[in-house]
C-alpha cells in the first residue's frame, strides 16, 4: 500500500524532518566509537552566525560532542520468530542481478560499512571520509603497509589517504564470495533514491533470516548492522529488496536485516526537481507550492482570472513586470497574456554579490567559487558559480522558521541563519532522535553547522513549507545534484567525505529570512 501525498504532507514525525547525522534532535546524543556509528559532523571553521551557537568540542576520536548519530553497538541481535504450522510449498527467491561496473586495476572493496579513510595508516588520526559496503576505491600505490590499529594490512587509496584491509571489513579482491552476495544489495548512488523508502507500523528486526534456508546473504561482517532490535511507529525504513516465503514478505533493509513488509507502508517515490538554470529557464520564474494556483489575464480596466491553473509544484518564467490592482500585486509571465497572483507564488531573488568566502577569480578551483543561497520563509534555494545562478528549487526549512533570540535552533525548531560551510558530506545517513525515533539512510546529506544539514527527505513532497526539525529539506533529485555541485567533492568511490580546508574549497551555505 502507498500513502496517499494529502497524507503524507499533513504526517508529523516525533522528531521533523531532520537529524543531523545526529539529527536535529535537540538533544544530546553520546558520541559512538567507530565504526559503530553514522559518522558525526565535521567542525565548521570559518563559520558567521546570526545567532548563537554551540560551541564544539573534539572528542578523542575527533567526533564533535555531541554530533553523532547511533549510540548501539553493532552487536548482531537474533529475534526468533516460529513458521506457521502447516507451511505451503515455498517459492525460492532468486539473487537480484545488477549491471556491475568491470574495474581492472588495484582496488579497495568495503565489505561493510564504516570502512574509513584515514590521512595517515594509522588510527590515530580522525577520518577523512569512509567507504561503504559494495563500493571500491583505486589504489594510489598497491604494496601493503604496516600501521597502528590495523589487523591487516594500510593501502594507500585515491586520491588520498589510508584504508585499513583486514579481509574482514575490507579486501583486495574482487572475487571476495562476501563481497559479491553483500553488493547486490548495496544503496543505488547513480540514481536520487539509493533505495526504497517507507514508514514504520512499528515493527522487530530479525538478524536472522525469515527461513534458514534462504541463502541471499552470506555470514556478515559484524559491523554491518545497526546495533537496535526494533524500529518505532513514525520512524522510517529503508530497503533494499524483498522475498515472499510461506504467503508473507519480507524486506532486507539498507543494513541487511529482514522486516515483515505488512508492517511498513511505502511512500510513493518523490520526485519532485528544481530548475537547472540556462538550460531548463532563466530568472524570473515562480513556483507554485501547496496546491494549485490560478492562471490570469489582462482585459480592459484589470486582471482577472481563468479556469486554467498551474498544476502544484509546477513553475513559470516571469518577464519581471509587475502591476498592483486593489492592493495585490501581479506578476506577469512569459506566456503570452499570462498573469500570476504574486501572493500564490515562490519567487527566488537572486542575488547582486557573493559573500565573502567565494573566490571572484574565475581561474579558481570550481568549488571556491560555488555557494548556495536558501530563503527560510520565501521556501527556495539558489545555487551559484560565483554571481551566475545556476540552479533553484524550492526546499523545506524547520517548523520554528527563523531562530529566537537566546534560544539554540535546535530547540525551536528553527533553521539556523548566518554564513556557513559545507563540512562534511555522506551519500546515506541514519538520522536518530531521543527516544529512538529515525530516518534510515537519508541520502544526500550536507552538513553545514553542528546539528544541522541539508539533505533530502523521502518521506514528505510538501517543498516550499516550513516542514522540518531545522534542517534544510530538499527534493531527493534535488540532493543529488546539490550533492554533485557542492564542495568538498566526495572522491570516486568514497561514501562520505569530511572538509579538510588544507585540501580543498568547501561551497559556502548563506541562509536568510
Amino acid at each position: 500500500m502507498k500513502l496517499p501525498r494529502a497524507f503524507l504532507a499533513k504526517t508529523a514525525f516525533p522528531f521533523g524532518a531532520c537529524a543531523l547525522l545526529a539529527g536535529c534532535s535537540g538533544k544530546e546524543v553520546v558520541a559512538p566509537s567507530e565504526p559503530t556509528a553514522v559518522p558525526p559532523a565535521p567542525a565548521a571553521p570559518e563559520t558567521e552566525t546570526e545567532t548563537e551557537t554551540e560551541t564544539e568540542t573534539e572528542t578523542e576520536a575527533g567526533a564533535p560532542a555531541g554530533a553523532s548519530t547511533l549510540a548501539e553497538t553493532n552487536a548482531a541481535v537474533v529475534i526468533s520468530e516460529n513458521p506457521p504450522a502447516d507451511s505451503p510449498p515455498r517459492a525460492r527467491p532468486q539473487t537480484p542481478r545488477r549491471p556491475r561496473a568491470e574495474h581492472h586495476s588495484p582496488r579497495v572493496y568495503a565489505k561493510t560499512r564504516f570502512v574509513w579513510v584515514r590521512p595517515t595508516p594509522s588510527t590515530r588520526l580522525s577520518w577523512i571520509g569512509f567507504l561503504w559496503v559494495g563500493g571500491s576505491v583505486p589504489l594510489r600505490d598497491a604494496t601493503p603497509r604496516p600501521g597502528q590499529g590495523c589487523t591487516g594490512s594500510w593501502y594507500a587509496v585515491e586520491p588520498r589517504g589510508f584504508v585499513c584491509v583486514d579481509g574482514e571489513n575490507a579486501t583486495t579482491d574482487k572475487k571476495d564470495p562476501v563481497l559479491a552476495k553483500l553488493r547486490n544489495f548495496a544503496p543505488r548512488l547513480d540514481t536520487p533514491w539509493p533505495h526504497r523508502y517507507g514508514e514504520s507500523q512499528g515493527l522487530h528486526r530479525r538478524m536472522s533470516p525469515p527461513d534458514p534456508e534462504l541463502t541471499l546473504l552470506p555470514t556478515l561482517p559484524r559491523t554491518l548492522r545497526e546495533g537496535r532490535k526494533e524500529i518505532k511507529p513514525k520512524s522510517t525504513v529503508a530497503w533494499s529488496h524483498e522475498v515472499e516465503l510461506d504467503g508473507r514478505s519480507w524486506l532486507l533493509t539498507a543494513d541487511y536485516v529482514w522486516v515483515p513488509k505488512k508492517r511498513v507502508e511505502a511512500y510513493e517515490k518523490v520526485t519532485f526537481r528544481g530548475v537547472e538554470l540556462g538550460r531548463d529557464a532563466s530568472l524570473p520564474l515562480a513556483f507554485f507550492r501547496g496546491e494549485g494556483r490560478s492562471k490570469y489575464r489582462r482585459v480592459p480596466g484589470g486582471i482577472e482570472k481563468t479556469d486554467e491553473k498551474f498544476e502544484r509544484l509546477s513553475w513559470v518564467e516571469l518577464t519581471g513586470v509587475e502591476t498592483a490592482i486593489d492592493g495585490r500585486r501581479f506578476l506577469e509571465t512569459r506566456d503570452a497574456g499570462g498573469w500570476i497572483a504574486a501572493d500564490d507564488a515562490v519567487v527566488p531573488e537572486a542575488a547582486t554579490s557573493a559573500p565573502r568566502f567565494v573566490s571572484a577569480d574565475v581561474a579558481a578551483p570550481d568549488k571556491a567559487r560555488t555557494w548556495l543561497e536558501v530563503s527560510i520563509y520565501g521556501g527556495w534555494l539558489i545555487a551559484y558559480e560565483g554571481i551566475e545562478p545556476v540552479y533553484t528549487t524550492l526546499i523545506s526549512p524547520g517548523r520554528g522558521g527563523m531562530p529566537e533570540r537566546g534560544k539554540p535552533p535546535i530547540d525551536t525548531a528553527s533553521t539556523p541563519v548566518g554564513t556557513f560551510r559545507i563540512t562534511g558530506k555522506f551519500a546515506t545517513a541514519t538520522m536518530v532522535a531521543p527516544y529512538e525515533f529515525i530516518h534510515s539512510d537519508v541520502p544526500w546529506t550536507q552538513n553545514f553547522t553542528s546539528h544541522h544539514a541539508l539533505h533530502s527527505a523521502y518521506w514528505h513532497d510538501d517543498w516550499g513549507d516550513k516542514k522540518s526539525a531545522g534542517c534544510i529539506n530538499v527534493s531527493p533529485i534535488d540532493g543529488k545534484w546539490l550533492y554533485e555541485f557542492t564542495g568538498p567533492r566526495v572522491p570516486a568511490g568514497w561514501h562520505g567525505v569530511r572538509w579538510v580546508p588544507k585540501e580543498e574549497s568547501a561551497t559556502t551555505l548563506v541562509v536568510h529570512r
